[in-house]
């Protein structure tokens, strides 16, 4: 393992988990809400597929999502990242349910998104990661088309986007306050930030603040579908995501630094969601976005949540909330920097990433919470929603290249040499079946076929109802 560690790291042609440990067989569960089938040629990655499947079918509890098995609750984020990733494809009318859910009526404001709360650091304005619903439940439409759905997501989108404003944002710096929109314990940030710190709270967070400039876009693209405002929300957006760079950016490190302190002051470290999210919601431009995939540290088992670690928290044999933050691997994060990746065509950083996923995956019979990055031992909770979901956007956003938008499916696969063919057959896609055959590898596209018809764009629209047959033959990126 250590050598095919090694090639990996010094070539994209992968010796793809050739080594790979027993990894428990699951039976068909007839119970899944969608039933998708993979065919890879890659028996460890079909097997993971088939287990986080599972995870996330009996993450269903009642209708709604539980974030799982130790944190038998709903959460926002959890969901809404869930639902981004992957769950608007498998699980379209759980995801509903549980995303219609997450609201709160906020006094002088009216129904917002709920604001997670955690053991440390409470809720709101210390969290301030409520606008998170917005990124879930565009995803959901854009997947679904349902139109029920874009009256409550401008809503509380805007009204979300108003309390924020109203009780978080720094002119000044033209950021929203608040912590990390996961990293919400102790173990994410000095001792003097810590709970009970003279300084809890008080910072201006590279992935909170991505968060509220994808909820400005989406304010945006839900009022013109409705007829509503939108300009002032696209302006806000353009500002923010100038803020973002003028602030937050890092030219020595060729990366994003974690957060800015009260005094204006960077946090030189990375943060694995937040250099993610620039990618993928382009406030990183096109060269931004090629540093940020050569320059940010990973490990031997995929992107850190953050790095480097905090000294202070670096003890395993304490308390658990003591260091699960401190530069952990957490899947759903390693799900969001390969689909970062694959948006930027980055052949090599995607496959390391999903390569690293898989040899994770072998390591239990679930998807843990997280992994240590030393030795990628499991640790956390069993059964983890979000982590399950992180995997499968590898294989749908990364591997299919679907990505959704307004009019139809974008298809931009990414391949890693060891693959010749891949196929997903049963896609469920608005009013459509689509079954997908991809031949080839690389990222580049040299026929795209639609129903055995070669089309001009590799895309698929909406409006297409039925059954539908996608072919896809890829040379390497050029």
């Amino acid at each position: 393992m250590k050598a095919f560690r090694v090639a990996i790291l010094l070539a994209v042609a992968l010796p793809w988990f050739g080594g790979a440990g027993a990894v428990r067989s699951y039976p068909k569960d007839p119970g899944m809400a969608r039933h998708f089938e993979i065919a890879s040629g890659v028996s460890a990655l079909d097997q993971a597929y088939e287990k986080a499947r599972r995870v996330i079918a009996a993450d269903v509890k009642d209708g709604s999502f539980l974030a799982g098995a130790n944190w038998a609750q709903v959460w926002t984020r959890d969901t809404s990242y869930s639902v981004d990733m992957a769950c608007a494809l498998l699980h379209p009318e759980v995801s509903k349910k549980t995303l219609l859910g997450l609201k709160e009526q906020v006094r002088g404001i009216g129904e917002c998104w709920y604001q997670d709360k955690c053991g440390h650091f409470a809720g709101w304005p210390n969290l301030t990661d409520a606008i998170v619903g917005a990124t879930g439940a565009w995803s959901l439409y854009l997947v679904t088309g349902d139109k029920e759905l874009l009256s409550p997501i401008y809503t509380r989108t805007v009204n979300s986007l108003k309390r924020a404003e109203r009780d978080a944002f720094h002119p000044e710096f033209g950021l929203f306050g608040g912590c990390s929109t996961f990293m919400e314990s102790n173990s994410g940030y000095p001792g003097s930030y810590a709970m009970h710190g003279p300084l809890i709270a008080k910072t201006y967070a590279l992935s909170t603040n991505l968060l509220y400039y994808r909820g400005y876009c989406v304010a945006a693209w839900a009022g013109e579908s409705l007829g509503k405002e939108s300009k002032s929300f696209q302006e806000k957006a353009a500002a923010l995501k100038k803020a973002i760079n003028d602030r937050l950016w890092m030219p020595d490190k060729g990366y994003y630094a974690y957060f800015m302190d009260a005094r204006g002051e960077l946090q030189r470290r990375m943060e694995g969601t937040g250099e993610s999210f620039a990618i993928l919601y382009q406030v990183a431009d096109t060269e931004k976005a090629k540093q940020i995939l050569r320059s940010t540290p990973v490990t031997p088992w995929g992107i850190p949540c953050l790095w480097p670690q905090y000294p202070e928290w670096k003890d395993y044999r304490k308390q658990f909330a003591l260091y699960y933050h401190n530069g952990m691997i957490w899947p759903f994060v390693q799900g969001y920097w390969a689909w970062a990746a694959s948006t930027m065509k980055d052949e090599g950083v995607f496959a390391r990433e999903l390569d690293a996923l898989v040899r994770l995956s072998e390591k239990s019979d679930t998807f843990m919470e997280l992994y240590r990055p030393e030795d990628g031992k499991p640790d956390g909770s069993p059964r983890q929603l979000w982590s399950a979901s992180g995997f499968l956007s590898m294989v749908y956003h990364g591997l299919f290249g679907m990505e959704f938008e307004a009019g139809g499916v974008r298809f931009a696969p990414v391949v890693p040499p060891a693959f010749q063919s891949l196929s997903l057959s049963g896609v469920k896609y608005r009013d459509c079946t689509i079954n997908i055959a991809i031949h080839g590898r690389g990222s580049h596209v040299e026929v795209f076929k639609l129903d055995g018809q070669p089309q001009a764009v590799p895309f698929m629209n909406a409006s297409c109802k039925g059954d539908h047959a996608i072919e896809i033959e890829l040379s390497p990126g050029r």
